[in-house]
């Protein structure tokens, strides 16, 4: 007889990180919601490393049961495959109606979590079948025991309802639509994200060619063909600021410069392709954004002829008079001063 197939499939991918991972499985695991699996995906850590991720995954099995978590060790390569290509492969190998993520490096802070946006979930699918697409929440950002003031992500997105009037279900849970999220700054970190499977499956998936800002193009692309999305504006999850000095994620170990390239790698594909006309403003001016730090970064390092192209696509992506002062002063610093 065929198992049934989990509410929730929680899938973490990590990295020579066995120390950190064991708070973040623990966090999964401490849920009192138990109609759940958990997926690990280790991109190729260091053999040196493995016995302590067997040991932590040894532990959790006698405690939750074998059939309740997965295990899946890739190849090691020098740079690994990267977040993108592990989290589809846990995908893939997930049972879940629903998938959550969770960084290696990150941890749930409330047990209820997974309880809440069950309840909210299966309380909204409507009477034809129609399913909840999008679950989203919040987290605190921390460097060490200091908190990052924010707002970030999605936590202005409660006021923004509140003022216009709007009010949650007795839940504490919003229906939210596109462009109500579109009007946040940040986007849903992938922490604090619950998916419909089938709608991950769609897209396909996150795109294993991007190294950086892969979680804005994926949740990008989900609001693009999503119908129906909830919103709860409480805590779940606490994210740990990686430190600049150490190469240890896709942040840190990019510098300011490759890390913009790969943001408007990103930008350009959603401006062009996404369906939504909404979505792809959205894009076209968060890539303006992009190209002025790049004309700003190159500028500080007083290579003024290459800063000027990348102020002048700024300025077409996201025009303002303040900006069109600063592309006219580059354009003249950017002229080789006479003998």
């Amino acid at each position: 007889m065929t198992e049934p197939s989990p509410f929730f499939s929680v899938i973490i991918a990590t990295r020579d990180r066995a120390e950190l991972f064991e708070a973040a499985i623990r966090s999964v695991a401490g849920q009192s919601f138990t109609d759940m699996e958990i997926v690990v995906v280790n991109d190729g850590s260091l053999p040196e490393a493995l016995p302590a991720y067997r040991q932590t995954l040894e532990v959790l099995r006698s405690e939750l049961g074998t059939d309740r978590v997965q295990d899946h060790l890739l190849i090691r390569r020098p740079k690994g495959h990267g977040q993108s290509y592990s989290l589809n492969v846990g995908v893939e190998r997930a049972r879940g109606r629903y998938v959550c993520f969770l960084d290696d490096d990150d941890v749930w802070v409330d047990p209820e979590h997974l309880v809440r946006a069950a309840a909210s979930i299966l309380s909204r699918q409507d009477a034809a079948g129609e399913a909840v697409d999008l679950y989203t929440s919040n987290q605190e950002a921390f460097r060490g025991p200091e908190r990052h003031p924010g707002p970030i992500w999605l936590q202005s997105l409660g006021s923004i309802l509140q003022a216009k009037g709007r009010q949650p279900g007795q839940d504490g849970v919003y229906t939210v639509s596109v462009e109500e999220l579109l009007q946040v700054d940040g986007f849903c970190h992938l922490n604090c994200l619950v998916v419909r499977r089938d709608l991950w499956a769609r897209i396909g998936g996150m795109d294993e060619g991007i190294r950086w800002e892969c979680d804005r193009d994926v949740v990008l692309r989900l609001m693009d063909v999503s119908s129906r999305i909830l919103h709860r504006p409480a805590i779940t999850s606490r994210h740990h600021i990686p430190d600049p000095k150490q190469g240890t994620s896709m942040t840190t170990s990019l510098g300011e410069l490759e890390r913009r390239m790969w943001q408007v790698r990103v930008l350009d594909k959603l401006a062009v392709f996404c369906r939504r006309p909404d979505v792809r403003a959205h894009a076209r001016l968060h890539k303006g954004y992009a190209y002025k730090r790049i004309a700003l970064v190159l500028a500080a390092q007083s290579d003024w002829r290459s800063a000027l192209p990348y102020a002048l696509q700024a300025l077409a992506c996201a025009p303002s008079f303040k900006w069109l002062a600063y592309v006219a002063y580059a354009a003249a610093r950017a002229v080789p001063a006479r003998r």
